[in-house]
């Protein structure tokens, strides 16, 4: 008789004994299958998001490693911070241009002024940027005519015109705002607009001074309007997202040579008023146009994120700054996501671990039972390894139909588990801000939007990967039973 054949119908003859092995495959499979199909839900889910996403990588200040440096500074020491420069940007555009789209860059400086009027959100009562003597407004230079807000599709001119390349290069003196702040203050494209910056400081009485006026000239080239943010706050009233908007409706697009001019011209006006106050000598350090400000990336593809990541910071070589991808934002959002991951992948080689545990004890059992019936094979000389194998066939082959039931039965399983275990987040992760709180290049998604890719299913690559693993964890734990045939001694069995 033909080894197959043999364990066929020695699977056949011992009905009981299969059903049981079949059923404690079924219930360990399930648990195994559906631990491998939550894991491999949420590594999909991931892709599919950063898929749909830009490719983005902001280059930012690595607060913590800035905290240190600052707790470790004695009071009394001098020390400087190592400021990006424009020599580190073509460092690291040499190292990683080949997968560079484009990237921009932004110097900002406030603005405090009387003559213009912000937008003024009203929300349910709730008063955004309502009107005030002096009002805050944000002066934002960009690098290309193109800039990030408009290539991710966060902005869009409605009217007039973006920047050229001229006026770029040049600091002219033109101008980018929202339409809302625009209509605000009665404004046209093509306008020359006047606008007074105050310089203030408080008295001892904490009123407000003004100490000099510097008047802004500008022409209105084009009208801009923003993006609905993704709006994790599903309440009425004033939100993260609102605030947001707001600052975004404050703030004035030129660039970045204007704000840099500007910002010498404010460090010439309010160091002397300073050095007077308070009767000291004030720092007057060469203004670094890059210093803490954010650089963002824009890559061909999603594909080359981590390629361009690797190579920039070998090339930057500062470990006071970092680089923030996509993945980085989807781990913050999808954090509830991401620790379900992290048990169920424990879980899951638990449960491989104890399935081998469990079948071996099984296993041994039956091995028991069937002493003599080994006993005779060895007598008639049949090769222990044959016996071993023809156990092997046998456990796989209830094993498998056990696994064949147990992947109908998996998804329903992994479904309500990922019930049970998806929470909602403790903190709302709005749409996520990819560079520091200056800018508002937004990552298009939230949790919810998470939440709708998300679906377990089966997958030709998961059924395969489940076999496997079922298929290794039987013959593994048949094998370790099988110690007990390799240690028989035919006579003592069958005596």
């Amino acid at each position: 008789m033909s080894l197959l054949k043999r364990a066929l119908t020695s699977i056949t003859r011992r009905k009981l004994k299969s059903l049981i092995l079949l059923l404690i495959v079924l219930i360990l499979g399930n648990i195994m299958l559906s631990t491998l199909l939550i894991v491999q839900s949420v590594d999909g889910t991931k892709e599919s998001i950063l898929r749909e996403l830009p490719p983005v990588v902001s280059l930012d200040l690595n607060y913590e490693k800035l905290e240190e440096f600052y707790q470790n500074q004695e009071e009394t020491e001098e020390f400087e911070i190592p400021w990006i420069t424009f020599d580190d940007l073509e460092r690291i555009e040499a190292a990683g241009g080949a997968y560079i789209k484009t990237f921009d860059y932004s110097s900002i400086a406030g603005i405090e002024s009387k003559s213009l009027e912000p937008y003024n959100m009203n929300l349910e009562g709730y008063m955004i940027g309502g009107p005030g003597e002096v009002n805050y407004f944000m002066l934002q230079g960009v690098n290309n005519s193109n800039f990030a807000l408009l290539e991710l599709g966060d902005a869009a001119i409605i009217e007039g015109r973006t920047f050229t390349n001229e006026e770029i290069k040049n600091g002219s003196p033109v101008l980018l705002i929202s339409k809302d702040l625009a209509e605000t203050n009665n404004y046209l494209v093509g306008d020359t607009i006047v606008i007074e910056s105050l310089f203030t400081d408080y008295t001892d009485q904490g009123e407000q001074q003004v100490i000099e006026t510097v008047e802004l000239e500008f022409e209105l080239i084009g009208l801009l309007v923003y993006r609905e943010l993704p709006r994790a706050d599903k309440q009425k009233g004033f939100s993260e997202e609102d605030h947001m908007l707001d600052q975004l409706n404050r703030t004035l697009f030129t660039s970045n040579h204007f704000v840099e001019d500007y910002t010498e011209k404010s460090m010439a006006i309010m160091l002397p008023y300073y050095e007077e106050k308070y009767g000291e000598q004030m720092s007057n350090n060469q203004y670094n146009p890059l210093a803490g400000r954010p650089i963002v990336y824009i890559l061909n593809s999603s594909e080359e994120v981590n390629k361009f990541v690797q190579r920039a910071q070998a090339a930057l070589n500062n470990e006071y700054y970092q680089f923030v991808t996509q993945e980085d934002n989807y781990k913050k959002v999808a954090e509830p996501l991401e620790s379900m991951k992290g048990i169920l992948t424990y879980a899951f080689y638990i449960t491989v671990g104890s399935a081998v545990f469990v079948l071996t004890l099984v296993l041994f059992s039956f091995m028991r039972d069937r002493q003599k019936e080994i006993g005779i094979y060895l007598a008639l000389g049949e090769r222990k390894s044959k016996i071993t194998a023809q156990m092997i066939i046998e456990t796989v082959a209830v094993g498998l139909l056990g696994a064949t039931l147990a992947v109908a039965g998996g998804m329903f399983v992994a479904s309500f588990i990922s019930d049970m275990l998806i929470t909602a987040p403790q903190v709302d992760p709005h749409g996520v801000i990819i560079t520091s709180s200056m800018n508002s290049y937004l990552s298009n998604f939230d949790y919810d939007s998470i939440l709708q890719n998300y679906q377990v299913g089966l997958t030709l690559m998961s059924v395969v990967s489940f076999y496997i693993t079922i298929t290794a964890t039987i013959i593994a734990a048949q094998l370790i039973a099988s110690i007990y045939i390799l240690k028989s001694d035919p006579k003592k069995i069958l005596m």
